[in-house]
């Protein structure tokens, strides 16, 4: 059994150490994605990211330290992270994501009636040209009939055939689109590996409990 316990307690430790840097990761990608998704959500992004890296010091404490007490509170918070996962896979949150990018073309683009250049980000980050095409641009009359260099590839409009002809509105639908499948079996490689790591903080935390019940007795 002590081999056997040695390679759980190093296998722990170092899943923990991925898990660590997946949370460090999750909360760079909720401070890149800040202005990309409501502040609400990404907020909630970084604060997951932290969780997860709470709960591998548990673990890693836990194993290190082969401590009962630790490794049943790293259960339990792995427990409470299984759920989160779970509740964002069934609520699919991402489509969330995808009405506000949606939303935030909607409103640039009426910043733009009013405000030139409003648009010019969304349109370089997504090679697009107005909300439903570049013939957004002469409806509205913009410099007689023109369209902003941002619509254009490398900002040179000279060349018609540089002008993006598909509408923002449904790039970012299609941007998100090719983005689902993947992002999917993220999610469920997420939640397989938190009940990998779960089966191994259970083995050993009942192995460290009856050890220490066999101490104490």
């Amino acid at each position: 059994m002590g081999c056997a316990t040695g390679s759980i307690k190093y296998s722990l430790f170092l899943f923990n150490a991925l898990w660590a840097i997946l949370g460090i990761l999750v909360i760079v990608f909720g401070g890149l994605g800040w202005g990309a998704m409501p502040q609400q959500y990404a907020i909630g992004i970084m604060v997951l990211g932290g969780i997860i890296l709470l709960i591998s010091m548990f673990g890693c404490f836990g194993a290190i330290r082969e401590s009962s007490r630790m490794l049943w509170t790293y259960v339990s918070l792995l427990l409470v992270l299984l759920v989160l996962i779970a509740v964002f896979i069934f609520f699919n949150t991402r489509d969330v994501f995808k009405k506000y990018a949606m939303q935030t073309v909607e409103d640039h683009w009426q910043l733009e009636l009013t405000k030139p250049g409003s648009m010019d980000l969304i349109q370089k980050t997504y090679s697009c040209c107005g909300r439903y095409g570049a013939g957004d641009y002469i409806a509205i009359g913009h410099r007689n009939n023109t369209v902003p260099s941002s619509c254009c590839k490398g900002n040179n409009c000279l060349n018609p055939l540089n002008v993006y002809t598909d509408g923002c509105l449904g790039k970012v639908e299609a941007a998100f689109a090719d983005e689902a499948s993947t992002s999917r079996y993220f999610e469920w490689g997420l939640l397989g590996f938190d009940l990998i790591i779960l089966g191994l903080a259970i083995i050993l935390a009942l192995h460290y409990s009856n050890q220490r019940r066999r101490y104490n007795y």
